[in-house]
């Protein structure tokens, strides 16, 4: 290898850029929402081909076009049970962290009360779902119901995502609550001339924005994730590539919030 190639190669990998992804597939939660992407990415795709078959009236479909269906099946099938694996085991993480929110004191009850509930509500889905690969994909455990386990979980996820949604829309309300104060204070500041008591304000409202910005966030990818767990208890009546669509976009977010996190541990 030349001197120029070798330049360029180090170049390359002392980039910000392969730092990033080194950083990024070095993080469990990193490879586990690319594959969530990848999970819903073809959940999406086999019900766009399907449909597509449909409305032509070829039920059995072109070669190409059984084939693509095909591959998005498996890819489907493969990340869903290679997320199982990664996850497996996570329901004692969420039993510790239920066990210190309870434990914390002098916060917000409502707060505390509706983390708590979210906490408990994924022990139980990964419990559920660590359960499920024991008895499936793994065939290390013999269950006399699974179905049974399985809709466990998944009321479990279902409790856990309508307390984040309550959690997010409650602390939308208490930043609303925490903006009027700050705009009665900022009148007040103003009329005294107080420029300290204005760059106090200041970094208050850009706090106070981003915490907005953030619970904003949480609600919505919370609020789209709830049509998973809906649908598969057959309690929301929507067809498959709505919530496909619906896993892509939080899939989506959850590699955004992710990245930077890397990007600001670089």
């Amino acid at each position: 290898m030349d001197s120029a190639a070798l330049h360029m190669a180090l170049a390359a990998a002392n980039s910000n850029a392969t730092s990033l992804y080194v950083r990024y597939t070095g993080m469990l939660g990193g490879r586990d929402k690319l594959c969530r992407l990848a999970q819903y990415f073809s959940r999406l795709m086999v019900y766009v081909l399907s449909q597509r078959q449909l409305i032509h009236g070829k039920p059995s479909g072109t070669a190409a076009a059984t084939s693509w269906l095909a591959t998005f099946a498996k890819v489907q099938a493969a990340m869903g049970v290679t997320r199982k694996i990664m996850r497996a085991g996570k329901f004692v993480e969420f039993l510790q962290l239920l066990v210190r929110t309870l434990c914390v004191s002098g916060e917000d009850e409502v707060a505390k009360l509706l983390s708590a509930v979210h906490k408990a509500g994924m022990f139980v889905f990964m419990g559920a779902d660590t359960l499920g690969l024991l008895a499936g994909p793994l065939a290390l455990l013999r269950l006399r119901n699974a179905p049974r386990v399985a809709r466990i979980g998944q009321r479990g996820w279902l409790v856990a995502l309508v307390s984040q949604v309550l959690l997010a829309a409650y602390r939308l309300r208490n930043f609303a609550v925490r903006e009027g104060d700050l705009r009665r204070v900022r009148r007040q500041v103003e009329k005294a001339g107080d420029a300290m008591g204005d760059r106090e304000c200041a970094v208050e409202e850009q706090m106070v924005g981003r915490g907005k910005a953030l619970a904003r966030r949480q609600l919505v990818a919370a609020a789209l994730d709830l049509t998973i767990p809906a649908k598969g208890l057959g309690l929301l009546v929507v067809n498959e590539g709505l919530v496909a669509l619906a896993g892509t976009v939080t899939s989506c977010m959850g590699i955004q919030d992710v990245l930077a996190k890397a990007a600001a541990s670089l």
